[in-house]
């Protein structure tokens, strides 16, 4: 897959098929969108997904770190789901004060080439999101292109979309969260080193560091399924600052794997959220925390006797 990314001044060598969208987490709507315009290549057109390397509402608002993937993340994801180009468009202020038909003609029809433009019914684009489907439509015979609008995907007979998955994280949602991506939430990244107090207590864990971009669901412990050096296991997963231990700390995940004690530090390992178990909370003591930790996983291992390992990949 070709990457285009905090470029402006490229262009593409032949026709294409352009999807445009925010493409943040690429969950089931997006993957639907994904499918249609594949089914549409009939010449061997290169598909191509546009979006913004920072989201328009993030730009405006300031506010950062609430993407449902990294960017390498959104790479890959695109990449399974047939990308032939992925183009992350820098969102500058002149981007911004772009008219829409100005965007239209300029950057979908000109640098992309698009001969077929696959969006969703609430697609905006433009100075002020004025740019729409009815726009579309009205300048596709002009400009020379195919217009494709795909429905909503609906899960409980509403709109699947990224807001309203984040709003589940936030909630501890995580079963509902991943019915509406269509995978597993997780958090990929290298194994740090924490302060080894899982390893005194008898029930080592791996550290990791929360992706900055990357939202965190709620604080506390979840059900994980952990993917790490070619192998898969199942354990529990702290999402949070570690209360108990003294001293303010960033959000982290540290994670308990059931029968694993080997040394990874280094290594990438992916975790998985499954299930939320219990909201992260202040122990008295260490003794109580390792209790409880052991708690926490015979609550997993039922949780994960009730799902069967195989319907998890394990």
């Amino acid at each position: 897959m070709r990457y285009i990314h905090d470029a402006m001044d490229f262009q593409l060598e032949s026709p294409a098929i352009v999807t445009l969208g925010k493409f943040d987490g690429f969950h089931r709507g997006h993957q639907k969108l994904m499918r249609q315009a594949a089914a549409l290549r009939k010449n061997g057109e290169k598909l191509v997904v546009f979006t913004f390397a920072v989201s328009p509402q993030s730009y405006l608002s300031g506010r950062m770190g609430d993407c449902l993937t990294t960017r390498a993340e959104k790479n890959n994801l695109a990449e399974e789901l047939g990308a032939d180009v992925l183009i992350e468009y820098p969102f500058t202020d002149q981007v911004r004060r772009m008219k829409p038909t100005e965007f239209l003609q300029k950057v979908l029809v000109g640098q992309c080439r698009a001969a077929k433009i696959v969006v969703g019914p609430d697609c905006r684009f433009g100075y002020g999101g004025r740019g729409n489907v009815g726009l579309l439509q009205e300048r596709s015979d002009s400009l020379g292109y195919c217009l494709t609008v795909v429905d909503k995907e609906l899960y409980h007979e509403e709109a699947v979309s990224s807001s309203r998955i984040k709003d589940c994280l936030r909630q501890g949602q995580i079963r509902e969260a991943n019915q509406m991506l269509g995978y597993r939430y997780g958090v990929r990244g290298p194994v740090v080193h924490g302060r080894r107090l899982g390893r005194t207590l008898g029930v080592p864990t791996i550290n990791q560091c929360a992706p900055e971009e990357q939202l965190m669901p709620k604080s506390g412990v979840y059900l994980a399924r952990i993917e790490i050096i070619g192998g898969v296991y199942f354990g529990v997963a702290n999402v949070g600052r570690k209360p108990t231990i003294d001293g303010e700390r960033p959000v982290g995940i540290e994670t308990y794997l059931f029968d694993f004690s080997r040394d990874v530090y280094g290594q990438e390992a992916k975790v998985e959220f499954l299930e939320f178990l219990r909201p992260e909370r202040k122990f008295v003591s260490v003794e109580e925390l390792k209790q409880q930790i052991l708690q926490d996983e015979q609550e997993a291992k039922r949780i994960l006797e009730s799902l069967g390992k195989s319907n998890l990949g394990g």
